[in-house]
């Protein structure tokens, strides 16, 4: 850690700044994501669950200091999510806030999200699936309603696979939750399909969807 340090900021009160000068295209901070099952997240101390993050449908917990860097509309790197790494996108002074685009990281969030649902779905998985899935989560398909994770899964999987092309998301302020908008392609035809998704305890559940 001797090339940032932690300072003044918006993330419980903390940011993270350069303990020295970054060159254009130099990883400037480097993590290891914990992976949190249920127990692991009941547990965090408090104020903890403000650096958990959703990828994949699996929860994991950003370390010290890579989870103070704050988010900017003109931020100074960029995320190797691959690499787990930030990397300056300019030359980057010594006492420079060390800073990123939040909304990438969401991007990221919610992309990974569709290829675990995809994945639950092409390999009919009813456990990944659920994983997925919130407990009161509603599920419309013209002309019937399903309530219920449990009633979901099983409606999703007795169905006919779906693919969804055309997706836009409509994020909120927070990031709490997300609309998806997309166009499903099936047997027999297109339909317009809209799922919401909240983070519940920490993860992305789907909470909504429609097809019709």
């Amino acid at each position: 850690m001797d090339a940032v340090r932690i300072g003044a900021g918006n993330l419980a009160g903390r940011g993270l700044y350069a303990a020295r000068d970054f060159a254009a295209g130099e990883v400037v901070v480097t993590y290891q994501l914990t992976p949190l099952d249920d127990v692991d997240y009941l547990e965090l101390p408090a104020g903890e669950d403000l650096f958990v993050h959703s990828f994949g449908g699996r929860r994991y917990l950003y370390p010290v200091p890579a989870r103070f860097v704050n988010h900017s509309d003109d931020p100074s790197c960029f995320q190797d999510f691959d690499r787990c790494c930030d990397i300056a996108l300019r030359p980057i002074a010594k006492g420079e806030p060390i800073t990123i685009d939040a909304a990438e990281e969401t991007a990221r969030e919610l992309a990974t999200f569709m290829d675990a649902y995809h994945l639950a779905l092409d390999g009919r998985s009813a456990p990944l699936l659920r994983a997925l899935v919130d407990r009161k989560a509603i599920l419309f398909r013209t002309p019937q309603a399903y309530r219920g994770r449990d009633a979901v899964v099983a409606a999703l999987l007795d169905n006919e696979k779906v693919s969804l092309s055309k997706i836009e998301w409509l994020v909120s302020t927070g990031r709490w939750e997300a609309l998806c908008s997309a166009e499903a392609e099936r047997a027999d035809g297109r339909q317009h399909l809209t799922m919401l998704l909240k983070i519940v305890a920490g993860n992305w559940q789907m909470v909504y969807q429609h097809l019709g």
